[in-house]
């Protein structure tokens, strides 16, 4: 489902004409990026991985910016990761940070007990700078140019949110072309996809990070961990990028970016009706990937977990 589709079926639902003022290409890109990151931490439908080598001594490591969220269960419904130590494989299962600050285990040892997830400590700066050459906006998309140095856009990612403050212009990464060339969707102040000029001043805000913490720290370097996790879905906000969904969950993003403008619209009772509309049809594309990718989303256990 591309980006084109998505406004045009947006259009029709708030039955709109093509040229309606009431509509911005960038809030409804907006609504439906929010729908859709909604629609992915609920159904797990793009999932991915990350390797990450064990350095010794070492509690944390942080993870992909597009992590959202941890996705493999075991049997007693523990969240885990996998540990290669070259030979072997090991299972580490999660506990609450809480926990793990309050066990306060400081020792490294071969193979940890448990990990947690959390905020990084360390999270990534804003980076700020000038374009050092021209983007011309092409299919809603536009690139900006920073060759002042050669890791200027290193620590950013899509779904970064990215400012032109010399123009007043506003918008979001999509991808990342190189560390030195960073494809936007940038917006003017009627929401339309705009250019960017040699010398514009901007601001990129990352998104927030997380980590993966280990209790206790790894007592040796070089081993390999596996995270297993719900992956944030790229940002459609051009007319043929697209969200990697089945076709069916489009109406989940549609019945609430609908209900997202109702409320802007000051239609508590319109927008409750479509927010209802969103929730039932979540839930049953839920269900339809349960059952595409033949797994059991609910899980009863019964056992306390030894510590």
């Amino acid at each position: 489902m591309d980006g084109w589709t998505l406004l045009f079926d947006l259009r029709e639902a708030l039955h709109e004409r093509a040229d309606s003022d009431w509509l911005s290409d960038q809030s409804s890109y907006t609504y439906l990026y929010e729908a859709a990151k909604e629609l992915n931490s609920r159904s797990a439908v793009i999932t991915s991985t990350q390797s990450i080598t064990t350095v010794a001594d070492t509690a944390e490591y942080n993870l992909n910016p597009d992590f959202m969220g941890l996705y493999l269960r075991d049997d007693d419904n523990n969240y885990y990761v996998k540990l290669n130590d070259g030979t072997n494989d090991h299972f580490i299962i999660d506990k609450s940070y809480e926990d793990i600050v309050y066990d306060n285990l400081t020792t490294s040892q071969n193979v940890p007990n448990y990990f947690a997830v959390k905020h990084a400590t360390s999270q990534v700066s804003n980076v700020t700078g000038t374009a050092s050459a021209g983007g011309t906006v092409s299919n809603g998309e536009a690139t900006l140019t920073d060759t002042s140095s050669s890791t200027k856009f290193s620590t950013i990612s899509a779904g970064d949110l990215v400012h032109n403050t010399t123009q007043g212009y506003h918008g979001i990464a999509l991808e990342k072309s190189s560390d030195t060339a960073l494809i936007t969707a940038i917006f003017d102040s009627a929401g339309d996809a705009s250019s960017w000029t040699t010398s514009d001043a901007y601001v990129i805000v990352p998104q927030p990070r997380y980590s993966i913490i280990f209790e206790p720290p790894f007592e040796t370097a070089g081993y390999t961990l596996t995270v297993s996790y719900i992956q944030s879905p790229a940002p459609v906000f051009a007319p043929y990028r697209s969200y990697k969904f089945p076709i069916e969950a489009k109406r989940v993003l549609i019945e609430y970016s609908v209900a997202r403008y109702k409320y802007r619209d000051r239609d508590p009772s319109e927008a409750a009706v479509h927010l209802g509309m969103f929730d039932r049809t979540l839930r049953m594309a839920g269900s339809e990937t349960n059952r595409a990718k033949i797994r059991n989303r609910f899980y009863m256990n019964m056992k306390r977990r030894k510590r």
